[in-house]
C-alpha cells in the first residue's frame, strides 16, 4: 500500500471513527489504520503491534477491533500478503528486542 493510499483510506474512515468520546486514544487515527492494515496485511497479533506503537496491548486490540468494523461497514478489505516481506523478520527481531527491553524494566517489590 503505498502512502497515497494509506492517506486515502485514513481520509475515508475519519469521519467515522476519528471521533472523541471518553478517554483521548493513545494513538492519532492515522496510525490506528496503519496499525490494523499492518494487521490484517501481514497477520501481526496486538502484542507485537502494541510494542512497535508504544500501546498496551489491551489498547491495541479495541483499536483492531474498532477499525475493522469501520472497514466491514464501508466495504474495505485489506488483503493479506501471498508471501511475507523479507523485513517482516526485521520487524519480528526489534519486536523481541523492544519488549525484552521492557519487561526488564519490570522490579519487584522484594
Amino acid at each position: 500500500m503505498s502512502p497515497n493510499q494509506l492517506h486515502d483510506l485514513v481520509q475515508t474512515l475519519a469521519p467515522d471513527g476519528d471521533t472523541q468520546r471518553g478517554r483521548p486514544p493513545h494513538l492519532a487515527f492515522p496510525d490506528q489504520v496503519l496499525a490494523t492494515v499492518l494487521h490484517l496485511h501481514l497477520a501481526l497479533a496486538a502484542e507485537p503491534l502494541a510494542v512497535l506503537f508504544g500501546s498496551s496491548r489491551t489498547a491495541m486490540h479495541r483499536t483492531l477491533l474498532k477499525i475493522r468494523r469501520l472497514l466491514k461497514t464501508h466495504d474495505i478489505v485489506i488483503p493479506p500478503a501471498t508471501t511475507p516481506p523479507v523485513a517482516l523478520t526485521v520487524l519480528h527481531a526489534q519486536v523481541l528486542a523492544r519488549s525484552s527491553k521492557a519487561s526488564s524494566k519490570i522490579k519487584t517489590t522484594c
